[in-house]
């Protein structure tokens, strides 16, 4: 599964997506909350800078913590918490429950080296009243501008929570605001639990693009592919349609086609070679025979002369076997093997070999089943070489006191024959090369055996032109079995 080219695309737009993802989803919850507690910032230094740069009555603290509930709401209020405390360290006012949400919280003593800043030039400053006369100068003078410093932020962590602590300060008060970060956490968690949804939906259809991406990029390889699966001995002519290819896969189809090509020339030229050279030798050899066969006649019987003319034209009838095979395997290869398509009984050409292979082997057992009938369209002489291939195949390297069973069925709209030899199985590493032409697997056996090797190659090639195919099914200790695969000739 992980050599699929799709899948591998896939898997890479995942990993490089889900890292686009996660740094992405990682870059956003910072910049939020970031940007969140900036917002708390600015809305906490809003609130104090206009009242703490200014000189407030005493009970001014507690008016504003109120205004802040009126502003915002009771519920809303609730987030916030008001502290001051005089310049010498002495507590003027605190919200109800500040010393329970934030216990133990003290100003940042970073506050005293925040810088300072000054009130406008135009605005002499005046001396500080003491706190009795304090209420009472407010109400005859507007309030005076007072220098500040800060602000200082720090984070406390309360009982039930988070708070943002803003510290201001004047000459006169240190102003603390405290703000829940509880809405921010939860506007966080939205947003990462939005993450959480989108991200693996988004993955899957990065999955399905890049699966879809990787078919649509495939489409010209499995053109290619389809393409060399139609070639054939018979199908050179099959090219590569580049009509609708991209520009990278149109040399590539090029260079295919041009390979097909010179394949397709080079197999005719030597198709061509094979069906001249067969068809120019037969006269030479037939009027070699026939001197052969004249010497055979003129010479004494038993003599020296005798044997060695049989000898010569046993010979001679054995290269023009291989010239007739080979002829036949020419006109195979290129698709022309001459067919006279007739009505025959396989039945009774498998009857018939049972006769055979009593004449050719007297010592074998022979075991036939057949039905009384199976129809076939073939070509009633290349049928007989088939199965004589066959039985000269199981005679010539089954076992001297063996068995050859010869079976016939239908099955699945096709004539199926078995044929089976008791004997020395082939070995496994020949077994594939069994119908490569002038092969012959048995090597130590070669020259005791007839044969040039041509049988079972030319035998698939008949059954392959009636639109059949044979097969070795079986070589083990037990039996050597070939099967032989013909269409049924149906009627209708």
């Amino acid at each position: 599964m992980l050599r699929s080219f799709r899948l591998k695309i896939g898997l890479m737009c995942v990993a490089l997506s889900g890292l686009l993802l996660f740094g992405f989803g990682w870059f956003a919850l910072s910049v939020l909350g970031r940007v969140g507690l900036e917002r708390v910032d600015r809305e906490l230094r809003a609130l104090a800078d206009a009242t703490v740069r200014k000189s407030q009555p005493p009970g001014h603290w507690a008016r504003f913590d109120a205004a802040l509930r009126t502003m915002y709401g009771e519920d809303e209020a609730r987030r916030f918490l008001v502290k001051t405390t005089l310049a010498d360290g002495q507590e003027l006012y605190a919200s109800p429950d500040w010393a329970a949400e934030l216990p133990g919280a003290a100003v940042p003593a970073s506050l005293g080296r925040a810088p300072a800043s000054e009130p406008p030039p135009d605005e002499p400053a005046v001396a500080r009243p003491r706190r009795e006369d304090q209420d009472e100068v407010s109400r005859r003078e507007p309030p005076r501008q007072l220098p500040v410093r800060g602000p200082v932020y720090a984070t406390w962590a309360g009982p039930v929570g988070e708070w943002r602590v803003m510290s201001i300060t004047n000459p006169e008060v240190t102003l603390s605001i405290a703000h829940n970060l509880s809405g921010l956490h939860a506007e966080t968690r939205r947003f990462r639990n939005a993450l959480l949804v989108a991200v693996p939906l988004g993955l899957i259809l990065i999955v399905a693009g890049g699966w879809l991406i990787g078919h649509l990029t495939l489409r010209p390889v499995n053109l290619i592919a389809a393409t060399a699966e139609s070639v054939t001995a018979s199908r050179l002519d099959a090219r590569i349609p580049s009509t609708e290819a991209d520009d990278e896969f149109k040399r590539l189809i090029a260079l295919i086609n041009a390979m097909l090509e010179r394949l397709e020339r080079s197999f005719q030229q030597a198709t061509r070679f094979s069906a001249d050279a067969a068809h120019e030798l037969k006269t030479p050899l037939a009027v070699l025979q026939a001197q052969v066969e004249r010497a055979l006649r003129c010479a004494p019987d038993d003599s020296a002369e005798q044997r060695d003319s049989a000898e010569q034209l046993e010979e001679l009838q054995r290269l023009k076997s291989i010239l007739r095979k080979l002829l036949l395997l020419s006109q195979a290869d290129a698709g022309q093997l001459p067919l006279s398509l007739e009505r025959v009984n396989l039945a009774d050409r498998v009857r018939e070999a049972e006769d055979d292979i009593a004449m050719l082997a007297p010592n074998r057992k022979a075991r036939v089943d057949v039905p009384a009938e199976l129809l076939v369209q073939a070509d009633s002489d290349l049928l007989g070489q088939i199965i004589d291939n066959l039985i000269s195949n199981a005679v010539k390297f089954g076992a001297a006191d063996g068995v050859i069973e010869l079976a016939l069925k239908e099955k699945d709209g096709r004539a199926v024959l078995t044929v089976s030899n008791t004997g020395l199985p082939i070995p496994k590493a020949d077994q594939a090369k069994v119908f490569d032409r002038f092969y012959r697997a048995d090597t130590s056996r070669s020259r005791e055996i007839e044969g040039a090797g041509l049988g079972l190659s030319l035998a698939r090639e008949m059954a392959r032109a009636h639109g059949g195919d044979l097969l070795l099914i079986q070589s083990d200790e037990q039996r050597t079995v070939f099967e032989l695969r013909l269409p049924v000739l149906t009627f209708g």
